[in-house]
């Protein structure tokens, strides 16, 4: 087989557009409902309602806390075991009650996005077996004494909470107290609290009682049914909480109010303690209080947005894959379903030849005929 015998038109054809106006109301109608959905689509679903003329960008932070405890101290606490008192509360053993200040309540004193409240300790008090020295490997610790006990009034120190945002690439850094904030409860929905509780006021800290952060938490008191152990209370056993920390301004069309949430949630199934060493003299003497209590670990997430013209530019042109989309449908229903089929695939689809070309050029006729749809006639390109 030589070169020659090869169709080389047939080999490197080049396949073009070309349009055929159809004539068929059912064809028509689909195709405008298809661009009219497509329209509906890119502006009202992608633009209004997806924003997605905006470039977005995760707020990173930095979270500080302080806790403070309250002035009063009220002296018949149901869950205190006092001379005379009833020895259980809710269903729970009452034990001996300790004023601790804030200072002794706050373990470790500081931490970057967490903090733990003490609600009930047991204090040991520890020295080595007749003063023995610890390098020596029989030397162990003895306990000389042992107390266990409730912090008194725990529930009622409140938190002050500072936070702040920044989104880098967008140029965007604000603190707490410079925008206003709202309080979800646990399916999501605003909430209130009642005073000493201050939360999401422009130009004022946030302020919240760790009684008022358990509400928010779905947690009635602390002396609700423990999470780990059922036959101990949340004030005995401990508890673990999650405060999400959103940001956001694309909430509204205005990209300049931005505004934050809190929302507490539980993490089921879980209790928890810190066991802190203190050493007196030297390392023969020692107290070791094993802390319960509610440890709350803070999460900064959200969006911040900003307008891009780039963004909004893609945003469209995607669309525009979509009416190509439309159109192929309405060509494959046209030509491989309507009962025109046959005709409507002989019209959009045409071989043309060099031969033909040249014969036409020089009879200067054109290269395609006109063509009768329907018993219209168009003159296709």
């Amino acid at each position: 087989m030589g070169l020659k015998n090869i169709d080389w038109d047939s080999l490197f054809s080049y396949s073009t557009i070309k349009i055929v106006r159809i004539r068929d109301k059912r064809l028509g109608i689909l195709h405008f409902v298809f661009l009219i959905g497509i329209i509906l689509y890119i502006l009202v679903g992608t633009i209004f309602l997806q924003k997605k003329y905006l470039t977005l960008e995760s707020p990173i932070g930095s979270i500080r806390t302080s806790l403070q405890s309250p002035s009063n101290r009220p002296t018949d606490l149901p869950y205190c075991l006092k001379n005379g008192t009833d020895s259980s509360y809710d269903g729970y053993p009452n034990k001996p009650c300790q004023y601790w200040d804030e200072y002794l309540v706050l373990y470790p004193p500081s931490e970057e996005s967490s903090m733990f409240i003490t609600t009930r300790c047991t204090q040991e008090t520890q020295s080595t077996v007749n003063g023995c020295n610890l390098s020596e490997p029989s030397c162990v610790y003895n306990t000389t004494s042992l107390s266990d006990f409730y912090i008194a009034n725990v529930e009622n120190f409140t938190i002050l909470l500072d936070h702040t945002l920044s989104a880098p690439t967008l140029g965007i850094q604000y603190n707490a107290i410079q925008l206003e904030g709202q309080l979800l409860d646990t399916n999501g929905n605003p909430m209130s609290l009642p005073s000493p509780n201050i939360v999401g006021v422009k130009g004022s800290p946030d302020i919240m009682s760790l009684q008022g952060i358990l509400t928010a938490a779905g947690v009635e008191s602390l002396d609700s049914q423990g999470l780990a152990n059922k036959s101990r209370s949340i004030r005995d056993d401990g508890i673990l909480i999650l405060c999400f920390i959103t940001y956001s301004n694309t909430y509204t069309y205005n990209t300049g109010n931005y505004h934050y949430t809190y929302q507490f949630k539980l993490v089921e199934n879980t209790k928890f303690k810190i066991v802190e060493p203190v050493f007196t003299k030297d390392v023969e003497d020692r107290y070791i209080f094993d802390r319960h209590g509610v440890r709350i670990i803070f999460i900064q997430t959200g969006q911040l947005g900003q307008f891009d013209f780039q963004t909004m530019l893609l945003t469209f042109v995607s669309g525009i894959g979509l009416v190509t989309a439309a159109s192929l449908i309405v060509d494959v229903i046209a030509t491989r379903i309507m009962p025109q089929r046959s005709r409507y695939q002989e019209l959009k689809f045409q071989d043309s030849s060099v031969e033909t070309q040249k014969k036409q050029t020089n009879d200067q006729t054109p290269l395609l005929n006109e063509e009768t749809i329907n018993g219209t006639t168009e003159t296709p390109y």
